[in-house]
């Protein structure tokens, strides 16, 4: 028997589902509330689960905070207590047990031909049967099929079930008919037409007055399992920061770091009045200790990364990102060793295990980093539903307080960074110009789309395909992060971070850092059959027929939960021509 409930963990619910989205469960699907929900549930603020990065809140969300999904075991509750708040959705349900029609009708009242039951088993039996169809449109709406429209575009006869006729493997012969007036509907052709959006946010529980709808979107009929009904979208960053660990989580506490802030801007700040605004902070006795005994200096450059004293806001999150790892890779990270024992580093990249690999045909030289320590926190900003490029973005932050927060994971784990060095990357060959149009297209270009990127993103996907041979982790575990600086019309740099992440601060166990010594045979592996592909020749043809480039799921193509562009903006022809 099916557990009644679904369990989610926090990165799921980050990285896949967030407010808005259908959720399978024992009982039936249900649609996810918005976050504030969840916090009046239990009676607790966002602040006691808030993860810091306050250059992340500061670069990438306007100065918004992070709030994680607790668990139950962090709210001392058992494992089977629902502590997240969901609505049934869909509301309609489909009776299979009669012939030779089945029943559609709401979960209310039950199914009309069948048994009279009490209200728990009906609903349960609803549950089981809701319908798998629902509508949505591009921007953002989600809500019930009407099937009282659908069968009676006029007036309604006032029945509360229909009759579902014939069936097979196309909708085109699937009925829909009112038993009351014997109206009948195509579902084939319902599910081809468009219909008027009804402007409804289901995470936000109430429907909109038919009087202020002003969503001018067609909807159309989806399967409430269609990977397009909900496309999260997300914002990741590295915590690059040379200190430790420990020293990052006391100073980043926000009554403490507010504080601090309007010391330095009154050049008031020295160590005793730290030490006294984090008494006055209510910090423990622990990190007080803890901050009297760590030299001021120490504290001092801590400081300074997370005021941002010495990066601008105008540069983006992934350029000083970039910027971060190539001193890294050129200086090591942290550039001097703490002293404190227990208290390990955010980043870590070890300068003497940095290595120059050539490349097989020996045109490149490229600058392999291993980072053996690294802290990602990833925010879910908002969702698409059915087009990952048109459709608007539905926000699923909240606010509280005046102050407003977003879903976010903090995961540990290991990466390597890849990079050219101070070496350009020239670009030869008959794929450059396509990729040169794609990108100027619009009225603002595309950096997915240029053909350096294009490169970069295409090495990233054979090499993620190779490392998960001997890395110990399987291909789907292994994520990109493609980095590329474009700076008035001239290739200012790029690279490719690859990186395995769980959450929980021990990280992972360096099964990926260990291939640096050996990476000149995960880059022949990679790249040894790059002008091939099992699909051939229709993925080699595919560009002359409409396709960006030559990719596919048998030579470029990696999982959703791997690549950051969902697949887009590949092309092995171009990495073909242009092999390092």
């Amino acid at each position: 028997m099916s557990r009644p409930y679904q369990e989610l963990r926090p990165s799921q619910f980050v990285i896949t589902f967030g407010p808005g989205s259908v959720l399978e469960t024992g009982s039936g699907p249900v649609v996810l509330k918005s976050m504030d929900t969840l916090f009046n549930g239990i009676s607790r603020p966002p602040q006691d689960f808030e993860i810091l990065d306050d250059r992340l809140s500061r670069l990438g969300l306007h100065g918004a905070r992070i709030a994680r999904v607790p668990t139950n075991a962090e709210l001392q509750l058992p494992a089977d207590a629902a502590i997240y708040p969901s609505d049934a959705f869909p509301y309609w349900a489909l009776c299979a047990r009669h012939r030779p029609h089945q029943i559609l009708y709401e979960a209310g009242g039950g199914c009309p031909e069948c048994p009279a039951a009490p209200g728990w088993q009906r609903r349960q039996k609803a549950g089981r049967e809701a319908i798998r169809f629902v509508v949505a449109c591009q921007n953002g709406h989600l809500d019930e099929v009407n099937w009282h429209r659908l069968v009676h575009p006029g007036t309604r006869c006032g029945t509360r079930h229909y009759l579902w006729l014939g069936g097979g493997r196309a909708l085109r012969h699937v009925w829909i008919e009112c038993p009351k007036c014997e109206a009948q509907a195509n579902f084939g052709q319902a599910y081809a037409r468009p219909w008027p959006c009804t402007d409804r946010l289901p995470e936000y529980g109430t429907r909109p007055d038919q009087g202020t709808l002003h969503c001018t979107e067609d909807a159309r009929i989806v399967q409430r399992g269609s990977a397009n009904l909900r496309l999260a979208e997300l914002v990741t960053a590295l915590t690059i920061m040379d200190m430790p660990t420990r020293l990052h989580n006391i100073l980043g506490d926000r009554s403490l770091l507010g504080a601090i802030g309007a010391l330095f801007r009154r050049n008031l700040l020295d160590h005793d009045a730290l030490l006294e605004e984090a008494s006055h902070a209510g910090l423990s006795p622990d990190a007080i200790a803890y901050l009297r005994r760590t030299p001021w200096t120490d504290v001092q450059a801590g400081l300074d990364q997370l005021l941002g004293i010495h990066h601008s806001d105008s540069m983006s999150l992934r350029d000083d990102e970039f910027e971060r790892l190539q001193n890294a890779a050129t200086h090591g990270a942290p550039a001097i060793p703490h002293p404190q024992l227990g208290s390990p580093s955010l980043f870590e990249v070890r300068q003497a295990d940095v290595r120059s690999v050539m490349g097989p045909e020996g045109r490149l030289g490229l600058r392999v980093s291993p980072v053996s320590r690294l802290r990602m926190v990833m925010v879910q900003t908002g969702y698409r539903r059915l087009d990952p490029q048109t459709g608007q973005v539905v926000a699923t932050s909240f606010d509280r307080n005046g102050v407003t927060w977003f879903p976010g994971i903090e995961l540990f784990g290991e990466g390597i960074f890849i990079d050219l060095g101070d070496t350009p990357l020239a670009l030869v060959g008959d794929r450059i110009a396509p990729w040169q149009a794609r990108h100027a297209l619009g009225p603002q270009p595309d950096p997915v789309l240029h053909p350096v990127h294009v490169w970069w993103h295409s090495l990233s996907h054979r090499l993620l395909w190779a490392l998960s041979v001997d890395s110990g982790y399987s291909s789907a575990a292994i994520r990109e992060r493609v980095y590329f600086r474009h700076e008035e019309g001239k290739i200012a740099g790029g690279g490719l971070l690859l990186y395995t992440v769980q959450p929980g601060g021990d990280g992972t166990m360096g099964g990926m850092v260990s291939l640096v010594s050996r990476f000149e045979n995960v880059l022949v592996a990679a790249l040894q059959d790059v002008d091939t592909c099992s699909n051939d020749p229709l993925c080699q043809e595919a560009p002359t027929v409409g396709a960006d480039g030559a990719a596919c799921y048998s030579c470029q193509f990696a999982s959703e939960t791997s690549c950051e562009h969902r697949n887009h903006g590949l092309d092995r022809l171009l990495l073909r021509d242009n092999l390092p």
